[in-house]
Parts: C-alpha cells; sequence; structure tokens
C-alpha cells in the first residue's frame, strides 16, 4: 500500500500517456457560466417579486437580464470549444498550441467579464444613492459609461495581464 507522499510523487512524475485533466479555458468556462447563470436566476427571481410586489421598480431588475443572456451564450460558445474532447487527439501525452491559445484567450474573457460585472454593480449602487427611482436606470447607464471610458485603459491591462500569466502557468516560459 503506498503512502500519500508516494502518491504525490507518482502524480507529479511525467508518465507516458498520463491523462492531462481538463483543459483550464473549460475549467474557467464552466465557473463562469456557472455564476452568469446563477446572476440570470436571481435577476429574474427579483424581476418577478418586485413585479408583484413594487411594479414601478420591477424594470431595474430587468435590466441586466438580456445582458446576461447574451454572455451566457457567448460563455457557452467558449465552453463547448474548450473541452478536452475538441482539444486534444486521443493519447495526446502534451498540452498543443491550440489549447494553449485558448486558454489564454478564455482567461482574458474572464477577466474582462469580471470587470465589467464589477463597476455594473458599483455604478448601479452609485446611481441608487444619488438619482430618484424614475431616472435610476439612465443613471446607471450613464454612470457605467463613464466608469469604462475611464477605466478602459486598466481593464485591458488587466486582461492583456490574465492572459500573459495563463500562458506563463501552462507554458513554464515567461514572455
Amino acid at each position: 500500500m503506498s503512502t500519500h507522499v508516494e502518491s504525490i510523487k507518482q502524480a507529479s512524475e511525467p508518465s507516458v500517456g498520463r491523462d492531462l485533466g481538463e483543459p483550464d479555458a473549460h475549467a474557467m468556462s464552466r465557473h463562469l457560466a456557472t455564476t452568469i447563470r446563477v446572476a440570470l436566476i436571481l435577476c429574474v427571481i427579483a424581476t418577478l417579486v418586485l413585479f408583484v410586489f413594487y411594479r414601478p421598480a420591477a424594470y431595474l431588475a430587468a435590466i441586466p437580464v438580456p445582458l446576461l443572456a447574451v454572455a451566457l451564450m457567448l460563455v457557452d460558445l467558449f465552453e463547448r470549444r474548450s473541452r478536452s474532447n475538441a482539444l486534444r487527439k486521443p493519447n495526446q501525452t502534451e498540452i498543443g498550441q491550440d489549447e494553449v491559445e485558448l486558454d489564454v484567450e478564455v482567461a482574458g474573457l474572464t477577466t474582462a467579464v469580471k470587470a465589467f460585472a464589477v463597476l455594473a454593480v458599483g455604478t448601479f449602487i452609485i446611481a441608487a444613492a444619488y438619482f430618484e427611482a424614475a431616472i435610476l436606470g439612465i443613471a446607471a447607464t450613464a454612470v457605467l459609461l463613464l466608469a469604462l471610458l475611464i477605466e478602459l485603459p486598466f481593464i485591458l491591462v488587466g486582461v492583456s495581464e490574465a492572459k500573459r500569466d495563463e500562458r506563463e502557468k501552462i507554458t513554464g516560459k515567461r514572455d
């Protein structure tokens, strides 16, 4: 019977025909899709509850639903493209260049979606603090566009950093 330390050593040693596991892009896509699905469900439930109990504010919870639906379709596309049977040949022992590029692309997309979501929620909270409910949607959109304009260079740097980090993690080489 092998000990835990021996099993870790065996797992870390390269072996012919070793299972490469799930691609990073697939894992990131699944996690992002799950997050978007939960947010979509919460927005629909909030819209229904507000529609029943406080009709004038029901549109506020419904605003992100189309954006979340489009984001979910995009992430599902990446999830299907990043499955191991789509990226790897049978008995493949090393990660291919296509998989590296897709991992990097998905890492950048995930970073951009997270940054946009944080900005969107933050601008909605700021708009809710300063504007009346009647113009809250328009104010939140205007504040979001202003925040995107200001933060765009930083978001792009964050995306490129995420891509570089993912490429470095996979290849083991620093650019």
